[in-house]
């Protein structure tokens, strides 16, 4: 049995290995498939088309340099950036998206990491036809049909 401890829980998770984490880097899916419809959460991957939620990038106003979501007091609207994911880091729990980034200090463009709790999955990579039938067969209890 596992500690309810909180601080052991939180050691658990910063000491998981990297396979163990991965698992962990979900998001909500929302999608029009009539199929899909049973699945609440998947984990992301590249490739996987997400949308901003939160954050600066959530804003619709977000693709314009000089006026960046509601730190700038700028309105905030109900979608934001809607793009692919470019990479998964398993090791901070965090995905970057294309066309989010930021610039640094000596004016370099910086990708910008976002929590997967931030992003919602909009459309599934297709490229691998075994993933959406695990997670289908998965949905349906691990039955096979």
């Amino acid at each position: 049995m596992s500690s309810k401890q909180p601080g052991k829980q939180r050691k658990a998770q910063f000491n998981a290995p990297l396979h163990v984490k991965r698992k962990r880097i979900r998001a909500r899916l929302r999608t029009d498939d009539p199929e899909l419809a049973a699945i609440r959460t998947v984990t992301v991957r590249v490739g996987d088309e997400v949308e901003v939620l939160r954050g600066d990038f959530g804003s619709p106003n977000s693709a314009k340099a000089d006026s960046r979501g509601k730190r700038l007091g700028q309105a905030r609207g109900k979608s934001g950036v809607r793009a692919k994911i470019v990479a998964v880091d398993t090791g901070t729990g965090t995905v970057q998206v294309d066309g989010v980034s930021i610039s640094t200090a000596d004016g370099k463009e910086e990708p910008l990491p976002i929590h997967a709790s931030n992003i919602v999955v909009v459309t599934l990579d297709d490229t691998d036809p075994l993933r959406i039938g695990r997670i289908l067969e998965r949905a349906k209890g691990g039955r096979a049909e």
